[in-house]
């Protein structure tokens, strides 16, 4: 089940879903089925984009087929004799009078548990979908149902995994700097980008204007062991720094990293020749108090005209330091200006430049509100 960006959790999903071992059979909005062998706790720590992990049960044709006996029988090999067993349910894509007939069945498979002597508690919420941190706190791993309304039929699942909302705060709030001035990119998104870089943990990886280090924390996080940061500031190269100390300390990882302090300019003299395999990064985005005070479309221009030339220069310069076929995910920012998208990404300019745009459809990341939205990128490094 996806996150509030679902186009983007998709992209990561068919990245890391990747080997000959997995295969996406369907695609949907708010919901892909899959097949993989990798163990659902394991690979929803890696996802930023996915909510929950469930095993596929059946499809059914009707809602009337799950009566109290039938859910039973899906549960029964999870139930326990001498704990309370908490269960619940999450309809997806269907109708409030069809959640309150589900509510209903589960007061049946309640009254049902009493009698084959099964202590229960019904775990609901006001919305027809129990969030993970609902399912979380009420033990609902194995007991939660997934009914999802897809075309003319039902798709059944057991949860196995939700999305650990604790890690992210934890690493979010309690490392030691947060750059709230710099625009912020949220680590599940980081964790995404860093995802539809690939699965190769061997390879180089690098963030170019790494701020206080998202990018590079969140690929250390899923593995990624030889990792390059640079920025022109000096504050943030500290910061980047000690992040990644606090990072090594609080988590079971080992990082090797190496963070300079460097403009795009001069990149090249930083790094060697075909050494990086793998760029990640939110480039310096414009003046967010400036771009807020903005309304006239020509103010704007002009702030889109010098960020232009910034990441032309920048693609220019990651060709001097990248091997052949690398990877570059990157963000473009889209200006809204009363209503209307001012976008940043010139899609020829950057493959004049010798790079292969690898996305199918654009992926637009944004919350309500937000003047600036984020247009996220992959490129291939062409031979």
């Amino acid at each position: 089940m996806l996150g509030q960006s679902s186009q983007l959790a998709q992209e990561e999903l068919k990245a890391v879903l990747s080997s000959k071992k997995d295969q996406i059979e369907l695609l949907s909005p708010d919901f892909v089925l899959a097949n993989t062998d990798q163990i659902s706790s394991d690979l929803i720590n890696n996802l930023g984009g996915t909510i929950k992990i469930a095993k596929y049960i059946q499809s059914i044709d009707n809602l009337d087929t799950l009566d109290a006996n039938f859910w039973y029988n899906i549960l029964e090999k999870n139930l326990k004799s001498d704990n309370k067993n908490h269960f619940g349910f999450s309809l997806y894509n269907d109708s409030n009078k069809n959640y309150q007939t589900l509510t209903k069945k589960a007061l049946g498979l309640k009254k049902l548990l009493k009698e084959k002597k099964f202590k229960s508690r019904l775990v609901t919420s006001q919305e027809s979908i129990l969030s993970s941190v609902i399912v979380s706190k009420n033990k609902l791993i194995g007991n939660e149902l997934l009914i999802i309304k897809h075309e003319n039929k039902y798709i059944l699942a057991l949860t196995e995994a939700v999305q650990d909302f604790v890690a992210y705060g934890f690493r979010d709030m309690k490392r030691p700097h947060r750059d709230d001035k710099s625009g912020m990119l949220p680590p599940k998104v980081a964790q995404m980008m860093v995802n539809l870089a690939g699965n190769n943990k061997d390879k180089n990886i690098l963030d170019p204007f790494c701020g206080s280090g998202t990018v590079l924390q969140e690929a250390a996080l899923i593995g990624y062991e030889n990792i390059y940061g640079s920025d022109i500031s000096p504050k943030a190269v500290k910061e980047t720094k000690e992040n990644l100390k606090w990072l090594n300390e609080n988590f079971d990882i080992k990082i090797k990293s190496k963070i300079l302090e460097s403009d795009i300019q001069n990149i090249n003299k930083n790094i060697n020749k075909n050494f990086i395999d793998l760029i990640v990064t939110e480039p310096f985005m414009g003046d967010a108090r400036l771009i807020a005070r903005q309304n006239k479309i020509s103010d704007i221009n002009k702030i889109k005209d010098e960020l232009q030339e910034l990441y032309r220069l920048a693609f220019a310069k990651f060709k001097k330091i990248l091997s052949p076929d690398a990877i570059i995910v990157f963000i473009f920012p889209i200006f809204d200006v009363s209503g209307q998208d001012i976008y940043t990404l010139d899609k020829k300019i950057i493959s004049q430049l010798g790079f292969e745009y690898k996305l199918e459809q654009d992926i637009i990341y944004n919350r309500p509100g937000q003047k600036v939205k984020r247009q996220i990128t992959v490129w291939q490094n062409k031979k």
